[in-house]
């Protein structure tokens, strides 16, 4: 801003040597004021670099003054210019001990102080009697919630500069008397009971801390410190500290400020208090309502004379009348906290594009939807709107966990999304965990096994999906069988082969997929790493063999740079994430740390405090995705807040009410030790929302969730007069319009719009246009037949089954999938095999030795877990059980076995019926000899008695007998005296209901039953060798309760999603 209006003209004649206060609403701006401040202070006779400063509340508004600064100023400075309060302690405390000839005081991290906090807590339980009325539960002092209102407590002794025994002494002095000199009212003794309680935990925390980590000490230790080296002389304080935002001041960098003002320092205050977003970070200061009173409550003795300049800007510059009418009425409903003339400023002159919308939507993902609708469309230029950078666009979210779920959501509308909330929680990250997982088994902490191996190889590393670590687990097993039975040992278990894939990498996979190569890729990973570690490597040096070798950085790079859709944005995240690894290894590594490496990675594996990372994080055009905390110091074209939602914006439950930190802040501030109010707490609310909605320049959007379990919240209602029904929520992609027109290409034949849309759509190569590309337009293969014979050679029988016939005869195109491959296994049909293998290998009926029979091969069926293989083994029990009460009434009925697994083939036409019998059972009757065919079955629902008549596997197996294709029972066919007959036994518990086996018998096959048996024979015989196979679509493939390989054959050419 080069021309300043009469307002800030007169902030800009303030006197650089005295306090001031500017007040400003939104967008008045208050930050070009600062920036031009700086820049005529540089300017004046006998300053020099250091002489002036600016504070600003967090390093990203830092990091984004700095250039404004530097922009201004056309020159370089040796110095930085703009810090934040921390930052400026830093830099104090750092000269001060280099003067001193001492080591530079080191930060303590958030996860070192929750670690420590956490063991000091353990032995607190373990050596404290039980606790006093009023005190807390052992399982309270150990939670997460617990401990964060610990280190909040930590920061407010740091504030008020009290140590942990100083506090309680004054806690117990006000418990002996009604009031004290210092504090107007004594506080609740059930809440002065905690304070003592967490104050003695505090106070062994930080001795061991003194103790184990000299020189590291806390953000908020770093603002006493340098306050007080400040006040002692030692430390030097700028002539003039311009503190930008300052409506986000907390009683730590008041305390500071305040020093540097008793040093001299002339201290300037720019902010409106209706957006403070730092009540839950500690009370707000009162620097705004007046910076005198606050600077004097703090310590500074203002000399005589001392006057406080004041101004208040009255232009909006930022947005239109209408956002800043609407920010106007929101900023009315909030309390005032001391000064309230800022909000009467008006827009500057009626903007191009000036908008507020709040809408309804009917779920979560119309409610993304239409973001996502709404921000391509503006990034597309669409309905004359004047094209947006994604950069220029916004959503504000009211938690962390929100933000994370909002960005991925919108990643996958192809919104490519930034997340700017705090620091990076590792653990959120698979790619860490699972690298961190890799490194624990390379150093020796936690070796993997191979169910861990397979989750790698499922996972981010890896890149199988579920299906192919199936298929990877098969093909496994398969391979060590061949190999077992070539050397003729047992074979391994499925496990046992999957580690030794992983542990002994070969030069070729062991196994030529893409499961092979994944889990040989893992086992080079981790033999490089070993390397490494054997070689004296540190822990930071393996972890970069194994990244190094998942083949992962190149891959995600060139996503991240892409820019487009989910993809990009999840590389994005995952190189962010393994960057802050690298960080927290190298910070374990630089500060020579006595902590051991096993418990660093179990605490990044454990620990949910966001690190405050010094990594650089990737930068790209992206929409911000953020709360309103980091909406501080920055605006958008576009900002669209989501979260308006009743019980959570606002979000009005009691906060920090184990310890009840905020009472004893009000306390220690000469107010009542009283906790925010429901009122209090609205306001607070507000602020966050109203700092949300008056980012925007051109164009702000609300829109909240409407169903049956979510409804807006009071705040949404403010919005009313901005109304809109329900916004589009299509997929405005180049996809989404692909599906959109093949869809109307297919309902309304002759579009000419649609057909030129996918032609262009083709032409400028979007997936799924080109129709060459669309499911069933491609010609076949091949249309010949799977049976082919030439002309001028011998007849060939056709191959049948009687275990395909009724498949078959059912529907052609079932049959055909699974005969060519397409079918796929499942763990009841390999328990079915173990069965049938027991009753054809063990002798005699104990039910024992059946079940051992079918347990000895256990191993080899692939469960996905452990309650799976429990089941199966109750019921293989069971059908042993069944098996045995068969076997044990046959043997007392006097019936003949002539074989087990008995094989025939006969010709019935082109066809060769060929198929091998369970049992051939026999019996002397007054007629004659009596074969009958049994066929074991596994399955839980047993055939009915008309459905076991016409069973044509069972008429197959008679057709054998009569015409001796049984050598088995080829004696009794010839002597032509030979009767027949068959029945399904069926051993599972759910079919036998209750008894060990259930029977489905079969009648004699009659002359007409054999005929039109040979019928369906020949007609099957056709069916199976042809070259075209129907689909029963409405009586099987479509059927839910008949299940088969067709199904996924019958999908429309386009899709109807």
């Amino acid at each position: 801003m080069t021309n300043f209006d009469s307002s800030q003209e007169r902030v800009l004649g303030f006197d650089p040597r005295a306090h001031a206060r500017v007040l400003g609403a939104p967008g008045t701006g208050k930050t070009g004021l600062v920036v031009e401040t700086f820049a005529r202070a540089m300017a004046l006779d006998g300053w020099a670099e250091g002489d002036a400063l600016v504070l600003a509340p967090n390093r990203l508004v830092a990091a984004r003054l700095r250039e404004l600064v530097h922009k201004r100023l056309a020159h370089a400075l040796g110095g930085a210019p703009v810090r934040t309060a921390s930052s400026f302690a830093f830099a104090v405390l750092g000269r001060v001990a280099a003067e001193a000839g001492e080591a530079p005081p080191r930060l303590l991290t958030g996860t070192v102080q929750d670690e420590a906090i956490a063991e000091a807590v353990l032995q607190h339980i373990e050596q404290t009697e039980p606790r006093a009325e009023g005190g807390l539960a052992p399982e309270v002092l150990l939670s997460a919630p617990f401990r964060a209102e610990l280190r909040e407590l930590w920061r407010v002794l740091d504030d008020f500069a009290l140590a942990p025994r100083s506090l309680a002494g004054q806690l117990a002095e006000a418990a002996a008397q009604s009031s004290s000199r210092a504090f107007t009212a004594g506080p609740d003794p059930m809440l002065a009971g905690r304070w003592r309680e967490a104050l003695a935990l505090l106070d062994a925390v930080q001795r061991r801390l003194a103790a184990e980590r000299v020189h590291e000490v806390s953000s908020s230790a770093l603002l006493r410190l340098a306050a007080q080296a400040i006040r002692d002389g030692r430390g030097a304080a700028p002539r003039l500290i311009l503190i930008d935002d300052a409506q986000e001041l907390g009683e730590g960098q008041l305390a500071l400020v305040a020093a540097c003002a008793a040093a001299g320092s002339a201290v300037w205050v720019f902010g409106d208090p209706d957006v403070a977003t730092s009540a839950f970070q500690g009370e707000h200061t009162r620097v705004l309502a007046g910076l005198t009173p606050e600077l004097v409550r703090r310590g500074w003795v203002p000399p005589p004379g001392a006057v406080e300049q004041v101004a208040t800007l009255d232009t909006v510059y930022r947005h239109g009348g209408v956002i800043r009418g609407f920010v106007t009425t929101l900023s009315g409903r909030i309390g005032i906290t001391g000064a309230a003339a800022h909000r009467a400023a008006v827009s500057a002159e009626p903007a191009t594009r000036d908008a507020v919308e709040f809408s309804r939507a009917s779920s979560p993902a119309e409610q993304l939807g239409s973001i996502a609708h709404r921000m391509r469309a503006r990034k597309l230029g669409l309905d004359g709107d004047r094209s947006l950078e994604w950069g220029d666009m916004a959503v504000v979210c009211r938690t962390r966990a929100e933000v994370t779920r909002v960005a991925r959501l919108l990643a996958g509308h192809q919104v490519p999304t930034g997340v700017a909330a705090g620091g990076i929680v590792l653990r959120e990250h698979q790619v860490v965990r699972e690298l961190v997982a890799l490194l624990q088994h390379t150093l020796g902490i936690a070796p993997l096994d191979a169910p861990a191996v397979l989750r790698l190889a499922g996972g981010v590393v890896g890149g199988l999906d579920p299906v192919a670590v199936r298929r990877l687990r098969g093909a496994l097993l398969l391979d060590e069988r061949r190999a077992a039975r070539e050397e003729g040992r047992e074979p391994a278990t499925v496990d046992e082969a999957v580690f030794e894939a992983f542990a002994f990498p070969g030069p070729s996979p062991v196994v030529d997929s893409a499961g092979g190569r994944a889990i040989r890729r893992l086992g080079l990973m981790a033999a490089a790493g070993a390397r490494v570690q054997e070689g004296g490597g540190t822990p930071r040096e393996v972890l970069w063999a194994l990244w190094d070798g998942a083949k992962l950085a190149d891959r995600w790079q060139q996503e991240a740079i892409a820019g487009r859709g989910l993809r990009a944005d999840e590389a994005n995240r995952a190189l962010d994430a393994v960057v802050g690894l690298f960080f927290a290894l190298q910070r374990h590594e630089e500060q020579d740390s006595e902590q051991p490496i096993a418990e660093l990675l179990e605490d990044i594996l454990r620990n949910t405090v966001p690190e405050d990372s010094l990594a650089q994080r990737s930068e790209l055009q992206t929409v911000t995705v953020t709360t309103p905390q980091g909406m501080i110091g920055r605006e958008f074209a576009l900002v669209a807040v989501v979260g308006v939602q009743d019980g959570s914006w606002p979000n009005l439950r009691a906060r920090g009410s184990l310890l009840g930190t905020a009472a004893l802040e009000r306390w220690l501030r000469g107010g009542e030790a009283l906790m925010p109010s429901r009122r209090d707490t609205t306001h607070d609310e507000l602020r966050l929302f109203l700092q949300a909605c008056s980012r925007a320049t051109e164009e702000l959007l609300v829109v909240a969730v409407a169903d049956e379990e979510s409804h807006p919240s009071p705040f949404f209602g403010l919005g009313s007069d901005f109304a809109v029904d329900g916004l589009p929520s299509s997929r405005l992609t180049l996809r989404g319009i692909t599906a959109a027109m093949r869809r109307r290409a297919v309902e309304q034949a002759g579009d000419e719009v649609a057909l030129a849309s996918l032609a262009a759509l083709a032409e400028a190569g979007v997936p799924g246009a080109e129709p060459a590309q669309w499911y069933g337009v491609l010609e076949p293969s091949s249309s010949a037949p799977l049976f082919e014979q030439a002309a001028d050679e011998e007849p060939r029988p056709i191959p049948v089954s009687p275990s395909q016939l009724e498949k078959a005869e059912t529907c052609a195109l079932d049959w055909a999938i699974g005969a060519l491959g397409g079918s796929t296994g499942s763990v009841q049909a390999s328990l079915g095999t173990l069965v049938h293998h027991a009753l054809e290998t063990v002798e005699g009926h104990d039910a024992e030795a059946m079940l051992a029979a079918i347990l000895a091969e256990w191993r080899k069926l692939p469960f996905d877990a452990e309650w799976e293989s429990e089941r199966a083994r109750r019921t293989a029990a069971d059908m042993a059980g069944g098996l045995s009460d068969y076997l044990r009434e046959f043997e007392a009925s006097g019936k003949e076995l002539l074989g087990q697994e008995s094989s025939f083939s006969l010709a019935v036409g082109r066809a060769e019926l060929r198929g091998i019998a369970d049992r051939l059972e026999s019996k002397q009757t007054p007629a004659g000899a009596e074969i009958t065919v049994v066929d074991l079955k596994t399955g839980r629902t047993p055939a009915t008695k008309p459905e076991a008549e016409d069973h044509v596997q069972l008429q197959a197996y008679q057709l054998g007998v009569l015409l001796g294709a049984f050598d088995v029972a080829a004696e009794s066919s010839a002597q032509g005296d030979v009767h027949t007959a068959a029945k399904l036994l069926y051993v599972h518990p759910d079919a036998a209901r209750g008894k060990g086996y259930v029977e489905r018998e079969q009648s004699g096959l009659s002359p007409e039953a054999r005929e039109q048996l040979e019928a369906r024979v020949a007609a099957v015989a056709e069916t199976m060798a042809a070259g075209e196979f129907t689909a029963r679509i409405e009586h099987h493939c479509s059927d839910p309760h008949k299940p088969g390989n067709c199904r996924l054959h019958i999908i429309q050419a386009v899709s109807h999603a």
